[in-house]
């Protein structure tokens, strides 16, 4: 049995602030995704500068999402870098002061947007993935009639499956027909 990841829950506006910003939310989702890398390579997948993603890894680490890896550097010029092996959670409810609601909505807009943008380009490019990750692939939209209290059961029971799934597969290489694979689902009320 694998060890399930420890949680980490944000209260403060400047920590949730530090991954406000849409170059730090990228650097630190390849980091949970792909693993360690140096600022060069993580520069080269995101088309930017090194300097100024240099700059956001180094806020990342000062806000604890990411740290450096001395140990995978081949010289004193090489930084790598990897995601805190944690599990990051917040609440809009923690934020109650209007600076610090405008930082929460602000980093929940940019995880929106960067989700949405990710599943765009994956149906823009499907077809050149073979036909059995077509077919594994899943999308659903569901219509159920919940109280606060069933849509948080229902929460509870989504996430106790996806992190038995996380823990499983934490330190799987990517390799033959192992990929990455992105989940993300969203459960709320609409009037």
């Amino acid at each position: 049995m694998t060890e399930s990841t420890p949680q980490r829950r944000i209260t403060d506006p400047r920590v949730l602030g530090g991954l406000a910003q849409p170059i730090r939310q990228r650097l630190y989702r390849l980091l949970l995704q792909f693993g360690p890398a140096t600022g060069g390579t993580l520069a080269r997948q995101l088309d930017a500068d090194p300097g100024q993603v240099s700059y956001h890894l180094r806020e990342l680490a000062r806000h604890g999402f990411v740290e450096d890896v001395p140990e995978l550097a081949r010289d004193r010029r090489e930084r790598w870098w990897q995601a805190v092996p944690t599990s990051t959670s917040w609440s809009f409810l923690d934020f109650t002061e209007p600076e610090a609601r405008a930082v929460a909505e602000h980093a929940k807009a940019q995880m929106v947007i960067d989700e949405f943008e990710r599943l765009r380009r994956f149906e823009q490019g499907r077809d050149s993935w073979s036909e059995d990750w077509q077919r594994a692939v899943m999308s659903s939209d569901t219509f159920l009639r919940l109280t606060p209290a069933e849509l948080a059961e229902l929460a509870g029971e989504l996430l106790e499956v996806v992190s038995r799934w996380s823990d499983a597969a934490r330190g799987r290489p990517i390799e033959g027909d192992r990929q990455s694979v992105t989940v993300f689902f969203h459960a709320f009320p609409e009037r």
